[in-house]
């Protein structure tokens, strides 16, 4: 097609742009479905929908002129198209593949964006003020959705993608630590109580989920309603919790009825989730809790690790870690857990020994000489 004139060069734009959503639309569905993040999955679908009704504009503005929509293919689209389809069959982890559908779509935003903004400054000097206003709507809708992109990816994604350094099966961070079940109820092994600040039972501790990718840091508490809220088990970020230690109690800042409106928790649903599900589970709950805020030192422990969380029955806390407990928590440690004094008898015998070695060893008779607790001469 000869270029004579700005309708010309119009008409021209319009049919590049017709060609470019018509890509978009055979594209789309294709980065939704190998999206692991349901928000990104969403953008997606939503954009893919819009795409249609920009079709729709075109065609109107075609009717409005009288004639027949020219056969043109958009060679710029269709190289960002190709490179899109590359990086898709590439080996990548969930997260640095969800990464790389964003830069995909955003590439293919900008250049619509580029292209309808040129569209519309012709339709303006055309004076063709309501085909301007069509266009207009559409690249602010393309704005919107590469603005959208970029909170997506900046919530989170690009900082997971950056985390991931090989291509092991993957896992969900995630695992439940189960409490003690078989502890009896007036040991230091029971299911601890958990109350708020008034006093009210707001269930017992049934367990933690904790991130694998951390050292198994805890992340989440899970309480059971019990009668309260007829079995319902629930989740809570672990700094909402501390320890009373004179109670033998676990307190949160809550009332009851706040309480209840914290997520819910299935052991048994959480152990089926496949992979990309329970990272969609992840997900949702960093948007509840994020990262920032749910985890911080509570006590003397490692950073992070909330000290009630090494004093629990169902929580294996050796010698080497016991020492970070305070007097008032080794009360409520277990068996696992030695006291401070037995620690440091056992140190002072371990001590005695070394030394005797010691004067073994230097002695001028070595091995020869007799132990002074021998009988004899």
């Amino acid at each position: 097609m000869a270029i004579a004139s700005l309708k010309d060069l119009y008409f021209d734009e319009l049919g590049d742009l017709y060609d470019a959503e018509t890509q978009m639309i055979r594209l789309l569905p294709r980065l939704a479905e190998a999206a692991r993040a349901p928000e990104l999955r969403e953008a997606l679908k939503k954009h893919c929908d819009e795409s249609r009704l920009h079709l729709e504009r075109l065609e109107l503005i075609f009717t409005h002129w009288g004639e027949r929509r020219g056969a043109k293919s958009c060679a710029g689209l269709a190289g960002i198209v190709q490179e899109a389809d590359e990086r898709l069959n590439q080996e990548a982890t969930d997260d640095a593949r969800d990464a790389s559908i964003i830069g995909a779509a955003q590439r293919i935003e900008h250049y619509e964006m580029a292209a309808y903004g040129c569209a519309r400054t012709y339709a303006r000097r055309l004076n063709r003020l309501d085909e301007a206003r069509l266009l207009q709507e559409t690249l602010d809708e393309e704005g919107r959705t590469d603005h959208r992109l970029s909170e997506i990816a900046e919530a989170h994604i690009n900082d997971d993608a950056r985390m991931e350094s090989d291509f092991a099966e993957p896992s969900g961070r995630l695992r439940f630590v189960r409490a003690n079940d078989t502890a009896d109820a007036n040991s230091a092994g029971a299911k601890l109580p958990v109350r708020n600040e008034q006093d009210d039972d707001l269930g017992t501790l049934d367990g933690v989920l904790v991130d694998t990718t951390e050292r198994d840091r805890p992340r989440y508490a899970v309480v059971n309603g019990g009668g309260f809220f007829s079995q319902r088990r629930y989740l809570l970020p672990i700094d909402r919790i501390r320890l009373d230690a004179g109670a033998r109690v676990l307190r949160v800042p809550l009332g009851k009825d706040v309480a209840e409106r914290y997520p819910a928790f299935d052991a048994d649903e959480f152990g089926r989730l496949n992979e990309r599900d329970q990272r969609a589970y992840e997900t949702r709950l960093l948007d509840m809790f994020p990262r920032g805020e749910n985890i911080r030192s509570t006590g003397p422990g490692p950073e992070g690790e909330p000290e009630w969380w090494m004093t629990g029955a169902w929580v294996t806390v050796p010698p080497e870690r016991a020492d970070r407990l305070s007097d008032e928590a080794r009360t409520f440690a277990n068996e696992f857990a030695p006291r401070r004094e037995e620690m440091v008898a056992r140190e002072d015998a371990e001590a005695r020994v070394r030394r005797l070695e010691n004067e073994r060893v230097r002695s001028p008779r070595g091995d020869k000489m007799r132990d002074p607790r021998a009988s004899g001469d």
